[in-house]
């Protein structure tokens, strides 16, 4: 018959630095970036898709707008022939009209870029 064996003595350890992390201490968010563990990674994930679908709504809202401009002439007739004094109205839509919807698309995802990248800043910062 074997002897019943007693579990070892539990020992308390203690840190000798006074500043050690305690068990309720939040880890910052930021030091999973710069350690790239894997929640970092999913962090950095998050940013990029949501750049990324930035990039492709404003792409696509612009493209599905330039792509009008010639369906209309197309598709309306005498829009292509008719003329504002000397000038087509063709050439003036496409020579002028555009550079307006072009800066006002850059204009938007320049803004909501840095949108993107402040709430991310906040979630590191923990606030």
């Amino acid at each position: 018959m074997t002897e019943p064996t007693l579990p070892p003595r539990r020992v308390r350890i203690t840190s000798p630095r006074r500043d050690a992390r305690r068990r309720g201490e939040a880890r910052p968010r930021s030091r999973d970036l710069t350690e790239q563990t894997g929640l970092g990674e999913v962090y950095l994930t998050a940013l990029l898709r949501a750049q990324l679908r930035l990039a492709l709504a404003v792409l696509l809202g612009l493209g599905a707008l330039l792509a009008a401009v010639p369906a209309i002439f197309l598709l309306v007739p005498g829009a292509a022939t008719a003329t504002l004094g000397p000038a087509p109205v063709m050439w003036l839509v496409v020579g002028v009209a555009i550079y307006p919807m072009v800066w006002l698309a850059a204009r938007v995802h320049v803004r909501q870029a840095e949108r993107i990248e402040r709430e991310f800043a906040d979630l590191m910062a923990g606030r």
